[in-house]
């Protein structure tokens, strides 16, 4: 009974959702490889990943979770970059982080609630992205989110034309029919008009962001068409929160992002591998 009452949520409240914004954690760089010794930096926007369009981002909170175990600090500084859509300077951050030892490391953010004025509802933002550091060793561990999406397929070195396997954990359980929803960061402005059109002229939503949902057993698959940084992110309401002394409904929000590479084919060398002599 209470699953039958979370769908009937799901389906009041859930279209509004189609045109979500997303907190953006990129790193231009290193496209998500580190180096042990070697500072690692993060870009932390908030806004629309596809069209380029941003908001203002509260200082978030974080943590890197180490092959070990272990949680370690990351320093967060401001900086200012600017909105196109708007013409206006948004804040934005920049997270840096030093790996000290080798193996695969997760970049663990939450944000702070914010009112969504689009829907009415207030947004508790979480997020956590992969920092492979030399050698393949602890990819599997999990930040520890109420509302976490547990990867199936190692999240780095993924390449156009493969898949990425994960499941949603919601406190720790295995979660079925939660919507997610997958869109890629562009880097730059994209203005209306150059946007994908429908055979009427309008906007192409549905090609902006890729909506999909998880199995009875809380698994899903994605595809990745293109090349470059994808987020995949995950939302379930979570009840009533306070904010500016007003009561809203509250949305519990998880995302992945993951550095998809061309596909690239070695060519030829000449220096066949076959068998000597007759």
């Amino acid at each position: 009974m209470k699953r039958l009452i979370w769908f009937m949520v799901l389906g009041v409240w859930w279209p509004v959702l189609a045109q979500a914004h997303f907190l953006i954690a990129v790193d231009p760089k290193g496209l998500g490889y580190g180096v042990r010794g070697q500072e690692a930096h993060f870009l932390l926007l908030l806004g629309h990943p596809f069209e380029g369009i941003l908001y203002d981002l509260k200082a978030p909170e974080g943590f890197v979770l180490t092959p070990a175990g272990e949680k370690e600090k990351v320093v967060f500084s401001r900086l200012t970059i600017k909105d196109y859509a708007s013409g206006k300077k948004r804040f934005g951050y920049r997270l840096t982080y030093l790996p000290t030892r080798r193996g695969d490391h997760w970049i663990c953010l939450k944000a702070k609630p914010y009112l969504n004025e689009e829907t009415n509802q207030v947004w508790q933002d979480y997020l956590k992205v992969p920092l492979h550091v030399q050698v393949e060793r602890g990819w599997e561990q999990s930040c520890g989110f109420g509302l976490e999406i547990e990867p199936l397929v190692r999240p780095y070195g993924l390449q156009t034309g493969q898949v990425f396997r994960g499941r949603v954990l919601l406190k720790g359980q295995p979660y079925a029919g939660a919507e997610i929803e997958v869109e890629k960061f562009n880097g730059f402005y994209v203005p209306p008009s150059k946007l994908p059109q429908d055979s009427w002229g309008r906007i192409n939503n549905p090609r902006l962001t890729q909506v999909l949902r998880t199995d009875e057993t809380g698994y899903f698959t994605v595809g990745f068409p293109e090349a470059g940084w994808w987020v995949i992110n995950v939302s379930v309401p979570g009840g009533q929160a306070r904010y500016a002394q007003r009561t809203f409904p509250l949305v519990i929000r998880s995302g992945i992002w993951i550095y998809v590479f061309p596909a690239q084919p070695v060519p030829p060398t000449g220096l066949d591998l076959k068998p000597e002599g007759p």
